[in-house]
């Protein structure tokens, strides 16, 4: 099964967890960030550029969820926005298993999440995040 967990604690020490394990279509959530680029000098070496560390991650989830887990959660965007806004540290914790093995990392909202109408008690809660 693929399962996205996201959790956050705040500088006021709520803390939020949520399990993504339902997504609108079949497209992995998660891709690469960045990419290597590769060329070739005018003599003929190649050359690889890129930045100085491991590649990192981003998620674009579109999931739907209960309505009072939407509100949740954009309770926990909020928390995570003022302390962001604080100068605080905000990462979000997230274990990744939708492909290959276990991916544990942090990770930061690169994108506001946003939220649809999804039959009657459900909400479609749509968001991006970006590997720190």
């Amino acid at each position: 099964m693929s399962v996205i967990a996201v959790s956050f604690t705040s500088s006021e020490s709520d803390v939020y967890n949520f399990v993504f394990d339902k997504f609108i279509d079949d497209n992995l959530p998660r891709t690469w960030a960045e990419s290597t680029n590769f060329s070739f000098s005018v003599n003929g070496s190649a050359i690889l550029t890129g930045p100085a560390r491991s590649q990192r991650h981003i998620w674009a989830i579109s999931s739907p969820v209960a309505n009072a887990v939407a509100a949740d959660f954009d309770d926990m965007y909020k928390a995570w926005d003022l302390d962001r806004s604080a100068g605080l540290s905000v990462a979000l914790g997230v274990i990744d298993q939708t492909f290959g093995a276990t991916l544990s990392t942090n990770a930061v909202f690169s994108t506001a999440p946003s939220y649809s109408k999804f039959g009657g008690a459900d909400m479609l809660v749509s968001f991006g995040l970006t590997e720190v």
